[in-house]
């Protein structure tokens, strides 16, 4: 395969990178206005933030059957699918006149993301060199980044200065551009156009990650004590063991889960998942405590988030074409180092957090993130066959939208449980949000080890070769 990518190719996986941008770009904007939008449609914290849980969870089960989509239809068809979905969504979301519409709009919008990412990815692991596979999947995570650092600032002054219904507005233009630049260059057939789609699979999985966010969600509400939590997490886990053993006796498989067979490619997946588990629910936290332990308006919060979110921008290709020359998974370590060091930083400083601090302390958290990001999944997808990687493709990308969705309900769920309690909104969404800085550290120490034990098995690869 040549080393030079077609200028067709670069400009698809732009096209495709940009409207995952725009979905991503909303959600973040949106997290900054929470404060504002529950007042404006009159429901609590627990409820507004279904705006980024349902939406990430829709996400997910777009991504679950993306694999199959992949190899069943040509990646333009999919795309031009997607920019209508997102192009609906966007304008029940800027005119939605409640709750209930907006909600609409952003899961309508949700399943163009969860088309548009897959598809970005699949051009890159079937169009890219190997020896340059972990630089591009680098410059993919730029493009997708540019949400986070763009988003909160986008909103928080959009919301302060006009209306929070600007974040959508603004965006018509952009997928024009976004429009012309897939329809044009967008070519890649079908994988496999006989593909038999597994539904019964897809039903009981995505049944079990809607009751999973619905068990978190409600734990908000009344607590981690109460029956209906436990009830839910029950029949969470009823349902994932249904799904086990129909995965085993049945024909039809939504993802080759052979590829787990490789541990590199289980312990790979465990921590992109806890890396994006703790990134998007710490996107929802910074806000909040912002907001209401500190006091700040939405455009101070956004600002927060900013340079943590720019650096990922900067840091995701360098990190990317890092790991092609040193040809091991060192800096997915490093990068986990950095990430455990971070969050530990605000257990310690918790009772002395001030904005300056927060805006450091989530700056070196971004800057760990990426560095090992974007590198795990072009870690993982190198052990496996061409065959595989839509499989693997749909695998990460469902696992950290899901991720993330279940990182902003149980975050989120925390902080719910603790302003339920006697005393200031002040106070208790303080102590939730300690609460929350333990989680953090606790999953990226584990994340850590993960990414370890991933090293570990590389070089002995290595020796072995």
């Amino acid at each position: 395969m040549q080393q030079r990518l077609s200028r067709a190719t670069v400009l698809g996986i732009v096209a495709t990178g940009l409207l995952s941008f725009m979905g991503v770009l909303v959600e973040t904007s949106l997290n900054v206005t929470f404060a504002t939008l529950t007042k404006q449609m009159n429901v609590n914290l627990a409820t507004i933030q279904w705006l980024t849980t349902g939406y990430l969870l829709v996400v997910t089960m777009t991504m679950i059957a993306s694999a199959h989509l992949i190899k069943r239809y040509s990646v333009k068809t999919l795309f031009l699918v997607a920019v209508i979905f997102f192009t609906a969504g966007n304008l029940l979301s800027a005119v939605a006149p409640n709750f209930s519409v907006i909600l609409l709009g952003r899961l309508v919008q949700a399943f163009s993301t969860g088309l548009a990412t897959p598809l970005m990815f699949h051009i890159i692991l079937t169009s890219v060199p190997q020896q340059r596979l972990a630089t591009y999947n680098g410059m993919a995570a730029m493009i997708i980044a540019l949400g986070p650092a763009l988003g909160p600032t986008y909103g928080g002054f959009l919301t302060a200065l006009w209306s929070w219904r600007l974040i959508f507005w603004l965006l018509f233009p952009l997928i024009l551009v976004v429009f012309v630049l897939g329809y044009f260059n967008l070519d890649l057939k079908p994988v496999n156009p006989q593909d038999r789609f597994d539904g019964w699979g897809f039903g009981l999985l995505s049944l079990f990650l809607i009751l999973l966010s619905l068990t978190f969600n409600r734990a908000a509400k009344v607590s981690f004590t109460s029956w209906q939590f436990w009830l839910l997490l029950l029949l969470s886990g009823l349902t994932l063991v249904a799904y086990y053993y129909y995965n085993r006796h049945s024909s039809r498989h939504l993802i080759d889960f052979s590829i787990f067979r490789h541990q590199i490619v289980t312990w790979s997946l465990l921590g992109y998942f806890l890396l994006q588990f703790i990134n998007i629910g710490f996107s929802f936290v910074v806000p909040q405590v912002a907001q209401y332990v500190l006091k700040e308006d939405a455009f101070v919060a956004g600002i927060i988030l900013l340079p943590g979110a720019l650096l990922g921008v900067l840091i995701a290709p360098l990190a990317g074409s890092w790991m092609d020359r040193v040809g091991t998974p060192l800096p997915i370590v490093i990068g986990h180092v950095i990430f455990v060091l971070s969050a530990l930083a605000f257990v310690v400083l918790d009772r002395h957090l001030t904005v300056w601090l927060l805006l450091i302390f989530y700056f070196l958290l971004r800057l760990g993130f990426n560095f090992a990001f974007g590198n795990t999944i072009s870690h993982a997808s190198i052990q496996v066959e061409s065959e595989q990687k839509a499989d693997i493709n749909a695998a990460f990308n469902m696992s950290q939208q899901y991720a993330g969705s279940l990182g902003t309900n149980i975050f989120a769920a925390v902080i719910g449980i603790y302003q339920l309690q006697p005393g200031s909104l002040q106070v208790t969404t303080a102590q939730g949000a300690t609460v929350d800085y333990w989680l953090i550290t606790l999953l990226a120490a584990i994340a850590l080890v993960a990414s370890w034990f991933n090293y570990r098995l590389t070089m002995k690869q290595r020796r072995q070769a």
